[in-house]
Order: C-alpha cells, then structure tokens, then sequence
C-alpha cells in the first residue's frame, strides 16, 4: 500500500480542478463514479498491463447505496463514463491545463458474473495529473456518501470546493455554465424560478447541512435577464458521526492491497470471527461484508447488531410491521450500527452480568453449604445411635429394665405400643433413642458443632449450624 494512503484517507482528496470542470454530459452516479476512480487511482496501483481494480462492493459503499446490491447499475456507471469524450476545464480555471476532450477511461474489463472486481485504464494524458496534480480542489470523498441526496448535491459541492481550495471566497458562474457543469439538459430548467426552486435552494440546504462548507448565493443580472449565480463560500467547523465509519471502510479495504497487485489478500480469521461471518451467511451477508461489520463496529459491536436484527424479525414476524426483506435490514443495520449499544448499556449490562454471577455464585455456596449441613447431621445422628447401642450392650438386665420404665414414665404416649413391639416402630424407636442420647452421653457427644469441627467441615457449614440453633 502507498504510504500516503493514511494521509490521504484522513485528509482531502486532491481532485484536478480541470477535472472538477468539465462539461458533465451525465448522471450524477456517473459523475461520483468519476471522482472515486481518481481518489482510487491516487492510492493503487495498476497491474503490468496498465489496469487499475476497484471492487464493486466498495463503489456501492460510497454512493452511498447501503441497502442495494445493484452492481449492473454500478457496472453501467463503469459503461457510460467509457463510451463519453467528455470536454475537461470547461470553466478555464486551471492555467497549466489546456482545455481537452477526451474520455476519461480508456480501456474497460467487463467482469465476469460473480466478479468482485472492475477493471479499467486510464487515458494517458490524464493519469499522469490524476497521480500528480497541480491545481486541484480539495474534496471529502465522503460527501459521496452524504450528499447522496438531493440529486446534484455532490457535483455542486465539488464545483464549491475547488473554487474554496483555490482560496476564491466567490464563484460567478453564469447560469448556462452552472446547468451544463451540473449536468442539467431541458428546457424546464431554462427558467431560472424552476432552477432556483427545485435544484438551488435544496442542494445548497443539503451542502450547508452536511459538509465542510456553507454557501450562500446572490443572483446577478445582465439587462432585465438573470445572467447567473455568485455563489460565497465558507469553511464552517465539521465533523459528521460517520466520518470516522467510513474512513475505516477506506482503511480497511486498502489495507488489504499488496505492492504487487490490488486484489486483496486473504484475511485469516478467528474461530469467533469465523462463527461470526458463518452465522449472518444465511441473510445473505457475504464475508467480506461480514468483516467489515467487524472492522466498524468491533465483534462485540457486530454480534449485538445481528442479535438485535435476529430478535427484530421474530418480534415483527406475526406483525403489519413485518420485515420483508430480512437480508436487507441485517445489512442495513450493520452498516448504520442499528442494534449496537453505547458504552453506558455495557457497562450496564456488565454490572448486571456480575450481579447475576455474584447471585449465582452464593445461591450454588448456600446450597452446598446447606446439603453439607444436612449431611453431617445425617451423620451426626448415627453416630449417636452407634454411641448408644454401645452403651446398651453394656448394661446389666436391671440397669436396662429401670432405663425402659424411665422412658415410659417420661413418655407415656409410647407406653402400650412399647410394651407390645418393644423398637420395631420407628416412631417409637425415634422417640426411645431421643431420650436415651440425652440419659447415656455426655455434653460433648451430644454437641453436634464440635462433632462437625472434628469431622472437618466447612465454616460455612458450622456457622449455619450455630444460626440455626445448634
């Protein structure tokens, strides 16, 4: 990649002012087209047989047709410009340039169907300006993409800004020079009431509300006539939120050119960012595309946006509102970030994640703390009955006869089924070794806390034991 190429993304493009006046005997796409192809040719490099490859993609980027995958018409664009002569300097402006008619592109590699790329040449008296301009005008390639709207917007603005970059704070242009330099036949707009109408006053609005200039105008009169426009232009403060969007589109697709040839290179992805380019495939979401969502927006950014798409359309789906062309809004949407959320909503929702972990966490302590409780009471208790029976089996006929009628004076509700089962109930049998914990063991191996304390478990265990009354 040239190593201008930083500077020049981030700065102006350098348009030849003989260039940016021409008789312009096309549409306003045709003419963007125009412009790119110079900035483009300023960056690339051409091939040994002298054509230059600018990606179709990238073209429709900066007309500003985010939503559409027209590349005939793109490629139609390509056409048009290849079969004009177009008369160059048409206002006379640029002194080290003779006025000349020539086409601007001279040669055309028509691509194939599924081709990414558009293949062209330069006619030779105007490349060598193209890569090393004299006199030129200072143009935001990325009005391409805002001014794509009125119709006229961009090829005024270019016309404003050479005069501005030339340090002429007026433009007096003569009505007939204005129309035939923005491209506008008819007799309709012959009337200057109609011009001023429907192509002055919307066009300027778009440029005074969108670029780097505001623009007022004044007519001048030859006779009773309307004879032309002075236009006087300004350099106003600018920084449109999408400035820096677009710089990256720029960056990224000519980071991916080699010195040697201005196809891009193999882009070697993560498994997430592979995840992430598969999972959008089946919206018609090409790689490329893929990649670049992730290049604008961060994968994080990217898997929010389709996440919101993905949620939109199952909301809508039942809806009037319904998304019919789900393809479209998923493109849409990463290209204008719908769906992405702000720092704020991360951190947010960051702090929330945590409150969940830490929620989890201590319900997953409790529950193991509380299992681990009722375990080592489980425990507890056959180790008393363990501790009893042994006390049993030691005891003399007597000493065991005066323990049994103990138990039945101290628990006469047991009395008639004791006497006829003796501790094959086991509510009885409960009930017996209840009162014989408390008659044969001692304080300690009645204590269930320094049992646990000696069986090892937790503090957490032995704190909850001794909440709970133990």
């Amino acid at each position: 990649m040239n190593l201008s190429v930083n500077n020049l993304l981030s700065n102006d493009v350098k348009k030849p002012t003989a260039l940016v006046h021409f008789e312009r005997d096309m549409s306003p796409v045709e003419q963007k087209v125009m412009t790119l192809l110079i900035f483009h040719c300023q960056v690339a490099k051409k091939d040994e047989k002298g054509f230059y490859y600018i990606k179709k993609s990238f073209v429709r980027q900066f007309l500003g047709w985010d939503d559409s995958n027209n590349y005939p018409r793109i490629y139609d664009a390509f056409e048009k410009i290849f079969d004009n002569s177009i008369k160059w300097n048409f206002l006379g402006k640029d002194k080290t340039f003779k006025s000349l008619k020539c086409k601007l592109i001279v040669s055309l590699l028509e691509p194939a169907e599924t081709g990414q790329y558009i293949g062209f040449k330069l006619h030779p008296d105007l490349e060598p300006i193209i890569k090393d301009p004299k006199l030129f005008a200072k143009i935001k390639l990325i009005m391409m993409s805002l001014l794509a709207k009125p119709k006229y917007a961009f090829p005024l603005y270019e016309i404003l800004s050479d005069f501005c970059s030339r340090g002429e704070k007026t433009a007096r242009i003569s009505f007939q020079a204005l129309r035939d330099s923005l491209g506008i036949k008819g007799v309709y707009y012959e009337d200057f009431v109609a011009f001023k109408k429907e192509i002055l006053k919307p066009n300027l609005a778009a440029i005074n509300q969108n670029t780097d200039c505001k623009v007022d105008y004044k007519t001048y009169r030859e006779g009773r006539k309307i004879a032309g426009v002075e236009f006087c232009i300004e350099k106003q403060n600018w920084q449109p939120p999408v400035l820096l969007d677009h710089l990256k589109e720029l960056q990224v697709y000519y980071r991916q050119k080699t010195d040697d040839s201005s196809k891009g290179v193999p882009v070697e992805l993560t498994l997430d960012e592979r995840a992430f380019v598969e999972s959008v495939k089946p919206y018609r979401i090409t790689e490329a595309d893929a990649l670049q969502a992730i290049e604008l927006h961060s994968l994080e950014g990217a898997r929010e946006i389709r996440d919101y798409v993905v949620a939109q359309l199952e909301r809508r789906r039942a809806t009037k509102d319904k998304v019919r062309d789900a393809g479209a809004y998923m493109m849409r949407c990463l290209r204008e970030g719908y769906g992405k959320r702000t720092l704020e909503e991360r951190e947010k929702g960051t702090r929330e994640r945590l409150v969940e972990e830490i929620t989890e966490k201590q319900q997953e302590a409790f529950a193991k703390t509380q299992s681990e409780m009722t375990q080592v009471q489980d425990n507890f208790l056959a180790h008393q009955i363990k501790l009893v029976n042994e006390q049993l089996g030691k005891m003399s006929p007597e000493d065991r006869a005066d323990l049994d009628r103990k138990f039945l004076g101290q628990n006469p509700f047991w009395a008639k089924r004791f006497r006829e089962s003796g501790l094959e109930g086991p509510l009885v049998r409960s009930a017996f070794y209840n009162f014989a914990v408390n008659e044969l063991l001692g304080k300690d191996q009645r204590d269930l806390v320094t049992f646990a304390k000696a069986e090892g478990v937790s503090i957490e265990a032995i704190n909850m034991l001794q909440m709970a009354g133990y």
